[in-house]
């Protein structure tokens, strides 16, 4: 490219040359000067590849030095991976023991115990969030230095402990002598401060006395899962594989069992007392039957006396019996 661009060159100077010694010997030519035209042009023309070619150059350089940093960087992975998997081949495995209980866990599993268990592995925010754990305690020392903050009649306010106040200008004694002089305004001083009295400040302290124990208290283990697993192991039951809601199904199932057997026998004790009273109304209805036929029976053999009259004993047996109230109930079965 230089070869190139110094022929444009050493062209243009040679033109340039013959223009200017045929100006001088005033014997200018129209071809000298296109010729120096022509040779501008094609320097123009040359400067502009070479402008293209040291662009083409640094891109060159840029993709040479692209390359090397991608070859470095895959150098480096591969020396990387192969460390890697020399430490993974060399750690030994662990063994665990084939007797034993194992328990199957899942992510899920893990990450809802450990967000069970977040609210008593930190404090609540703002007990100890922002608290200089170096400071001396509040006992040994001021808790928070108080403004004091003081009203004067002027609207002057005092702050920092220093007062600013002003005074007002006092009147000049009168010309008239029956007039006595005013006295001198003294400047009124009120002084307040911004901090809460002590009762108040713990009052309104909502982290007053709060203490931080990192496990669950006892009445929340109480109420957890801890205690429902004991209870069970108490009751006589194995808690691993317990299932709440097959035994809420099973205890329904078995009082729907014991209500359908208690209606069960309650049908057949009623069945069972409709027989014996039917029973028993047969029995007193054969038994009245067969009072009647005796009676009956004992009025036909001494009922006729002689000439066909009939004795004054079967007149008065003749006579209708009074109403019991079983022969009339079995009458009443009987129609």
């Amino acid at each position: 490219m230089d070869k190139y661009i110094d022929e444009r060159f050493d062209r243009v100077q040679r033109a340039l040359t013959t223009l200017i010694d045929s100006v001088t010997k005033y014997t200018p030519s129209t071809t000298q000067a296109n010729e120096l035209a022509q040779a501008d042009k094609e320097l123009s023309e040359g400067l502009h590849e070479l402008q293209t070619h040291q662009n083409n150059y640094l891109r060159i350089q840029e993709l040479r030095k692209e390359a090397d940093d991608l070859d470095a960087q895959i150098k480096t992975t591969v020396s990387l991976l192969w460390n890697t998997r020399k430490e993974i081949t060399a750690t030994p495995t662990t063994s665990y023991p084939s007797s034993g209980p194992r328990y199957d866990f899942s992510y899920s599993d893990l990450l809802n115990y450990a967000r069970r268990i977040a609210r008593t592995t930190v404090p609540p925010p703002g007990v100890t969030n922002g608290v200089d754990l170096s400071a001396p305690p509040a006992d040994q020392g001021t808790s928070a230095e108080q403004t004091p903050i003081t009203a004067t009649t002027d609207n002057a306010l005092v702050t920092n402990g220093t007062p600013a106040t002003t005074t007002q200008p006092q009147p000049t004694a009168s010309a008239d002598p029956s007039q006595p002089s005013q006295p001198s305004q003294q400047t009124s001083q009120q002084t307040f401060t911004t901090a809460l009295p002590e009762h108040m400040a713990d009052s309104v302290n909502l982290l007053e006395g709060a203490v931080f124990y990192p496990w669950p208290g006892e009445d929340r283990i109480r109420n957890g899962a801890l205690e429902q697993c004991q209870r069970l192991v108490n009751a006589g039951v194995d808690p691993v594989g317990y299932d709440p809601e097959e035994e809420e199904r099973k205890r329904l199932a078995a009082r729907e069992e014991a209500e359908r057997r208690e209606a069960l026998e309650a049908e057949e004790r009623r069945k069972r007392e409709e027989e014996r009273f039917a029973r028993a109304r047969a029995a007193a209805l054969e038994r009245e039957r067969q009072r009647q036929a005796a009676a009956q029976a004992a009025a036909g053999g001494e009922g006729t006396g002689p000439a066909g009259q009939s004795s004054p004993e079967a007149r008065r047996d003749s006579k209708p019996k009074q109403f019991q109230f079983m022969g009339g109930l079995d009458d009443e079965d009987d129609d």
